[in-house]
């Protein structure tokens, strides 16, 4: 009987953990980045938007990226890669020590890897995305609202891949 009453408990303890709502953070971040690659005549354009909860909590970022002639609009049909990346607090000096025949080595350390998921969408989809009142992304048990700044650039920046606007030079 007593092993019945702690597995209802244990069980009951359990769901409220599930039933817990998810952090929900809105993003007020956004930056850019562009890769020419001249010999074959492509670029590389990447929005980058940030979302930072409270100091303890994860940072997360959402990148778009695609990749289109110099100079023009992405090609119909073309696509965009989205990257979630969840980048842990502890990821912010990484440590590591190295101990030769009892002497411990000095290393420089940098970070290998994050925990990332990817997916690919049409530009259509993107442009619906960019077109959208509210967007919210939910990734490793947390929601990511796009912030109204972040929506509005991510807006140009899709109509810049999108040939409605000038490409930058």
């Amino acid at each position: 009987m007593k092993v019945a009453i702690v597995l209802a408990s244990v069980l009951t303890l359990a769901a409220s953990a599930y039933a817990q709502p998810p952090q929900h953070i809105v993003g007020h971040q956004i930056s850019a980045n562009m890769k020419l690659d001249a010999k074959a005549g492509t670029v590389v354009e990447t929005a980058t938007l940030t979302f930072q909860g409270s100091v303890e909590s994860p940072v997360y970022t959402i990148d778009f990226t695609t990749r289109h002639p110099i100079g023009q609009p992405v090609a119909s049909p073309g696509v965009v890669d989205i990257v979630v990346t969840q980048h842990p607090v502890e990821d912010d000096t990484p440590e590591m020590m190295l101990r030769v025949d009892g002497d411990t080595v000095p290393l420089v350390t940098r970070l290998h890897s994050r925990r990332s998921v990817v997916a690919t969408v049409s530009l259509a989809e993107l442009d619906r995305i960019t077109s959208a009142g509210v967007v919210v992304d939910r990734t490793f048990g947390t929601e990511l609202e796009l912030g109204a700044g972040q929506v509005r650039m991510l807006k140009a920046t899709a109509d810049r891949w999108l040939g409605r606007v000038r490409p930058l030079p």
